[in-house]
């Protein structure tokens, strides 16, 4: 039983590790880093601790015009 607890966590953990994507450079870069910063300043002045799950990208001028 213990033998098969171990396994199935280290499967599940190997799982895991291997479905994270290392981010592109190309991505990194599209990364609103003022606007992240506004955000968690602002956060701690009131006191609130901020993790962020999806950075914000930033904005992309529209083609044509």
């Amino acid at each position: 039983m213990k033998l098969a607890f171990v396994l199935t966590v280290t499967l599940v953990a190997g799982g895991c590790a291997s479905a994270k994507q290392p981010q592109s450079a190309a991505a990194a870069r599209d990364v609103d880093e003022a606007w992240m910063q506004r955000v968690d300043d602002e956060a701690a002045r009131r006191g609130v601790r901020i993790h962020w799950v999806n950075p914000p990208r930033k904005a992309t001028p529209a083609e044509g015009g």
